[in-house]
């Protein structure tokens, strides 16, 4: 009798589920739509639902299940605090609602602190004591592990890494902050850039590559038209990057980790956003002893998940709600 490990990944667009192994492999996967307009208890019903049908029918006993969500949670209590396009969950007890359900050890986390927690157990940082990861996306997130430990924090909030501040005369982020590197840094803050600049008139053949459509412009188009030698393009990439650079110092001076790892949509930019990173923090970092190797992530599309199996794999002490 072997025991799999269940893995959940809670998101405002779809639930996906997968029964996994604890060496890190998925044997059975399905994903659903969270349809979260439809209300928690509509919500929490597909959890369970894509839960059974990923439970074992062998011999195989379920050891615990993991889940990541997005927004602030209490990793102790498996409390979702708040969390961001899953509207009602708001200091929701799921890991005793999903507890009572399925009579296993259940365990919640944020999930770009687990996607970070994954690439160190299964992906570019592992055999590293000490990292940062990075998921450069619609926003900014990450997750911190020192010395063999998923940084929490007093209250389960550490690592809201997008949001320390890069600019203080630049704009109001969400968060409320100013010049946050989220603001300035992300997929979302690239686009708002260029088309702030195509409406202010600067020459630029970045609406003709959406066909007039600014709806449909995003990094990738960027990416082309600066490869094409747009000036807009140019400009702003290399602003957002040399933000995205700075970030990357600070948080060497902050953790000193041995490896630093960029996920996210916008890292897939490659060569062109790694380059530039590595050069402004060879830049500004205060010792060369700080510089440690900046990475692309591994794991792609799986991290979430991978995220919830390494949740389950080693949790945090839990306490009740």
């Amino acid at each position: 009798m072997a025991q799999v490990y269940l893995a959940v990944d809670l998101g405002g667009t779809r639930i996906r589920a997968a029964r996994c192994r604890a060496e890190g492999t998925i044997e059975a996967r399905t994903e659903v739509f969270t349809q979260a307009d439809q209300g928690v208890e509509a919500v929490i019903a597909r959890i369970e639902s894509a839960v059974r049908s990923m439970w074992p029918t062998t011999s195989d006993t379920t050891a615990a299940i993991g889940l990541v969500a997005p927004g602030p949670i209490d990793p102790w209590t498996g409390v979702i605090l708040t969390a961001p396009n899953l509207p009602g969950m708001v200091n929701l007890p799921l890991r005793d609602r999903l507890g009572d359900i399925f009579n296993v050890p259940v365990f919640i986390g944020n999930d770009a602190n687990l996607a970070g927690l994954a690439e160190w157990r299964f992906g570019a940082a592992r055999g590293y004591t000490d990292m940062v990861y990075l998921t450069v996306s619609t926003g900014i997130g990450g997750g911190v592990v020192s010395n063999g430990r998923l940084l929490l924090g007093s209250r389960g909030l550490a690592a809201e890494l997008g949001h320390i501040t890069i600019d203080r005369t630049d704009g109001v982020c969400n968060c409320g902050n100013v010049g946050c590197l989220e603001w300035l840094a992300s997929g979302t803050a690239i686009v708002r850039q260029i088309v702030e600049r195509l409406r202010d008139g600067e020459p630029s053949r970045i609406a003709d590559l959406v066909h007039g459509d600014l709806d449909a412009l995003n990094v990738e188009v960027v990416a082309q038209a600066a490869l094409q030698g747009d000036a807009v393009a140019t400009a702003v990439l290399n602003k957002s990057l040399r933000a995205l650079g700075l970030g990357v110092t600070s948080l060497l001076h902050m953790f000193n980790p041995s490896i630093v790892v960029i996920g996210g949509g916008v890292s897939n930019l490659g060569a062109r956003l790694f380059d530039s990173v590595r050069a402004t923090v060879k830049q500004h970092v205060m010792d060369p002893r700080y510089i440690c190797p900046i990475v692309p992530a591994h794991l792609s599309g799986d991290v979430g998940l991978l995220g919830a199996l390494a949740l389950a794999l080693d949790p945090p002490p839990q306490r009740q709600a």
